[in-house]
């Protein structure tokens, strides 16, 4: 066996600085085993020349299929991977999606081109942008039929697992939760850095800075977010919040803040690669969220000592070690900035370093590049895996 293992990451970019491109990076990005070479297949081209030059200078390479057309782009998908797979001859494809009928159709493209080692990994818990019913019911028709694609089913949580497949993959041996790891030492606590970027940014040391990250799109919930904000103010007109990203409702969210007065107090910072920085300038972390799988700036706001308010629709799993309340989406909004502002009274700020180590999300302690290397080293394709004896 050559001692190069080569990997496709399906579905992945860098747009938005979404988590599932944080989760990757993260991985081959601190990984010392330069044995395993990742490329990518995407339908959206990169963003950020900072990300492709790490590709590039990790040995990885980026492959584009385009197309505007949503429903022919699944057919162009099928093909153009199909053809990929099978002349670059990967060790693994490792397939990233929020949906059972995308996964099925890359996972199909993967296993008729010949591919022994097809992970089908599941990060979201929900159905996001237009067209959601039809949407829905795809995801629904299709999960079934991911037992005859997939030699190994990763998730980031369990709620995700069970919203992406059947009960039969669930419990088989080849299912498992992947932890949305990161670099914890990145996001440690620090006192001057904290200072710094709320200089940068106009802040006082005695506001109450609320922070958010995320793309502006349904599934993130910036209306109810701006909702909780407005009633926030009413009760502490010192709180300030920090909007981290951008998307395609950006301009409806700049309008609401404008129609409620609040264009003062709210910072639309756009896309930063420096999160962990702006994080120590946050007072708490508020994430609103309709669904999530698990999400990573979830835990990158731990790993900076944050206080947490989420949405209940958020897996209980997010919660670590405590720094997490959640709250229900129909709750009044003036019952959730209550909750915000007494939290934030009587919290201390703390190193949480050795607390993320212990719950294993620690990318040092938790990594991708070995999970490839172990199954790769077990020589389980798909002839030796039971799962897959159907064909599709």
């Amino acid at each position: 066996m050559n001692d190069l293992v080569r990997v496709l990451e399906v579905n992945i970019n860098d747009v938005g600085q979404g988590g599932a491109w944080a989760f990757v990076k993260n991985a081959i990005e601190k990984s010392t085993n330069k044995s395993v070479v990742c490329d990518f297949f995407t339908m959206e081209e990169f963003e950020n020349s900072d990300n492709i030059r790490l590709i590039n200078e990790l040995g990885g390479k980026i492959f584009f299929s385009k197309c505007r057309n949503k429903i022919v782009r699944q057919f162009k998908t099928y093909f153009d991977l199909k053809k990929l797979v099978k002349e670059e001859a990967y060790d693994i494809v490792h397939i990233h999606s929020d949906l059972a009928f995308k996964l099925l159709i890359e996972g199909m493209a993967a296993k008729h081109a010949g591919a022994k080692n097809i992970i089908l990994h599941s990060h979201c818990t929900g159905v996001d942008r237009g067209h959601r019913l039809i949407k829905r019911l795809m995801h629904e028709f299709s999960k079934p039929f991911l037992k005859f694609v997939g030699t190994d089913y990763f998730a980031c949580s369990n709620k995700a697992g069970h919203w992406m497949y059947s009960d039969n993959i669930v419990e088989s041996g080849n299912y498992r939760i992947i932890n949305n790891s990161i670099d914890c030492s990145k996001f440690r606590f620090n006192k001057e850095t904290r200072k710094k970027i709320r200089n940068e940014l106009s802040v006082q040391e005695n506001a109450l800075l609320i922070g958010h990250v995320g793309r502006f799109m349904f599934q993130k919930n910036h209306d109810f977010l701006i909702d909780i904000f407005f009633k926030l103010r009413e009760i502490n007109d010192n709180a300030i919040l920090l909007l981290i990203g951008e998307g395609e409702l950006e301009e409806k969210i700049r309008n609401k803040v404008k129609k409620l007065k609040l264009e003062k107090y709210v910072i639309f910072l756009g896309v930063t690669d420096h999160v962990n920085d702006y994080m120590q300038a946050m007072d708490v972390f508020v994430l609103p969220s309709w669904f999530e799988g698990l999400p990573v700036v979830g835990i990158e706001a731990q790993a900076s000592g944050l206080p947490c308010i989420m949405s209940d629709t958020i897996t209980e799993e997010t919660n670590l070690f405590g720094l997490v309340e959640f709250f229900n989406l129909n709750d009044d909004p003036l019952k959730c900035a209550e909750l915000i502002n007494n939290i934030c009274k009587k919290y201390e700020r703390k190193d949480t370093y050795l607390d993320m180590i212990n719950a294993g999300f620690d990318i040092n302690n938790n990594s991708l590049i070995d999970i490839y290397k172990q199954i790769i080293s077990t020589g389980k394709g798909r002839n030796e895996n039971s799962n897959n004896s159907g064909d599709i």
